[in-house]
């Protein structure tokens, strides 16, 4: 593993023998220095029941330890059931900090490793790394140069880093990113002394604050985006007061839970980005000027979100199946469902309409004995109804959603959004939706009201929206009760203490099947593939 020893004075400088230090009799001696010292040598790091624990947790351990010093380790790796291992080359008051702590370290959960170091277990001619020139090319392929954005977003799993385990939520890690920013983004310009970055985006990095001392961006930086992070106080952020800052993100941060209503939250933002206009998505300040503020989606305080989501992607997947039979079950026995157009104008919008129309449009009405006919009671005439249309395909990413109303036991809410009929090649559709929707016994849902209206496409979006012309999956039924599927959710997040939301995610990717989704999180987990923020606590 070392050099062989030669009388050479060239070589005689560069010769040396692997020294261990344990934290049995921990020592940093002046032999170890000078090897600590080098930097032409990889140190192995060896952790003692470190397999036990979670990769991430055991090396942010080691990192935290070491600070003020800085330590980036590689190549991590489990060596037998109990022990894990990795190296690292970093500076000797890195290793001498590790000493000064008797080689222990301490994880989230107080549990206390102990490890062992091997100064010099490779020199840099065994094992060619380059860890900030790998840092480097990653970041360069996150750097948009024409629109000058920055995506750093779930850093930490950055595929190009490799074995590099790089969380910028550690100060001394984030700064040593940006230095190599400069590097990644600024040889594009080598006369930049500082990023051209107008939007800097740094989503899911655990982040708890911002903590730099140099100044590394220029002063075009605009819109910041700080969601899913650990961020506690809107003053953490204090490093870009100084940027005239006029769209910010910080949804997801257990900041925004602080404040009981949104004036004081926003005027706290403000105290620190005084140039703001645009926080999580509202323009604010517009309260002033007598106008309303304009969101995408109105969801209340966000409680039915999981709710609403399930049952919106539920209902618009059954509906564009090619047979509507599927939806039997979704309303309920004594629902009501009615269908109303608007002002239709393309002509093979009119052709497909007029196929199926039974518009209950009150101001078109000539034959009010129809008034009746036209709406539909009970599931059977509803879903005869609906299977007289013909095949459709939603676009969901145009979708708004509206809370109306919710009480304990029902919620009414308003669906818009953009759909295609299959039939034949035509621009798309206006669709809004509303519905009431109660629970039953066992927590299961049924619509009791559905009211649909369709119109022709608006103008603002003929040239801006395409529709993807795959076939829509064919759905294949589960019949498990909420309750069924909230046993299997509790039963995965007891096996693998990940949270609801991803346990949630992993069984309805695996369609319901428990042994399915154990599988895949088991291969996810191994290769590290599964991100931190599904083994953060439920809020």
């Amino acid at each position: 593993m070392a050099s062989s020893p030669t009388t050479s004075p060239s070589k005689c400088q560069t010769s040396w023998e692997p020294h261990r230090i344990t934290h049995i009799k921990p020592s940093f001696d002046s032999h170890e220095m000078t090897l600590a010292c080098r930097k032409d040598l990889w140190h192995k790091f060896i952790v003692f029941d470190g397999a036990l624990y979670r990769r991430t947790d055991v090396l942010r351990a080691v990192i935290t330890t070491c600070e003020p010093a800085l330590l980036v380790p590689i190549m991590y790796a489990v060596e037998d059931k109990n022990k894990s291992t990795f190296l690292a080359k970093c500076a000797s008051n890195a290793i001498e900090n590790l000493v000064k702590q008797g080689l222990c370290i301490t994880l989230p959960g107080g549990q206390e490793l102990h490890m062992d170091i091997v100064l010099g277990y490779l020199g840099a001619q065994e094992l060619q790394v380059n860890t900030n020139k790998i840092i480097a090319a990653a970041l360069h392929t996150r750097y948009e140069p024409v629109k000058k954005i920055f995506n750093l977003d779930d850093f930490e799993n950055e595929k190009a880093l490799g074995s590099i385990f790089c969380p910028i939520s550690i100060p001394k890690i984030f700064d040593l990113v940006l230095r190599c920013s400069k590097t990644g983004i600024s040889n594009r310009d080598p006369q930049q002394l500082r990023l051209p970055v107008r939007e800097l985006s740094l989503r899911y990095n655990r982040l708890t604050a911002i903590i730099l001392f140099d100044k590394f961006f220029n002063y075009h930086l605009t819109k910041l985006d700080l969601r899913h992070n650990q961020i506690l106080d809107v003053e953490y952020l204090r490093y870009f007061c100084e940027f005239k800052i006029s769209e910010l993100w910080l949804d997801g941060n257990p900041l925004c839970t602080k404040y009981t209503n949104s004036q004081d939250y926003i005027q706290a933002v403000k105290n620190v980005f005084p140039h703001l206009q645009t926080l999580d998505g509202v323009v604010i300040g517009m309260e002033k000027k007598f106008v309303p503020s304009i969101q995408s989606n109105y969801l209340n305080n966000g409680t039915k979100i999981p709710l609403i989501k399930q049952f919106i992607k539920h209902f618009f997947t059954l509906y564009d199946q090619e047979d509507r039979i599927v939806m039997n079950g979704l309303y309920d026995k004594n629902a009501f469902y009615s269908m109303t157009l608007g002002s239709i104008t393309n002509h093979l919008h009119k052709e497909i309409v007029k196929t199926f129309s039974t518009n209950r449009n009150l101001l078109k009405f000539v034959d009010y004995a129809k008034y009746h006919e036209f709406l539909f009671w009970g599931p059977e005439k509803i879903i005869t109804a609906l299977q007289r249309q013909p095949p459709t395909m939603h676009n969901f990413k145009t979708f708004h959603i509206d809370l109306l109303y919710e009480e304990e036991n029902y919620i009414i809410i308003s669906v818009q959004g953009l759909f295609s009929y299959r039939l034949s090649i035509c621009p798309p559709m206006l669709f809004n939706r509303t519905f009431i929707i109660i629970r039953k016994e066992d927590n299961e849902y049924c619509i009791v009201n559905d009211q649909y209206y369709i119109d022709g496409t608006p103008a603002n979006v003929i040239n801006e929206v395409k529709f993807d012309p795959r076939p829509v999956p064919k759905f294949t039924p589960t019949v498990l009760s909420v309750t069924e599927r909230e046993q299997l959710i509790r039963f995965l997040r007891e096996l693998t203490t990940m949270n609801i939301g991803y346990c949630y995610k992993y069984l309805q990717d695996a369609e319901w099947d428990i042994r399915s989704a154990i599988t895949t999180f088991t291969k996810n987990y191994t290769v590290n593939d599964v991100p931190p923020e599904a083994f953060q606590r439920d809020i």
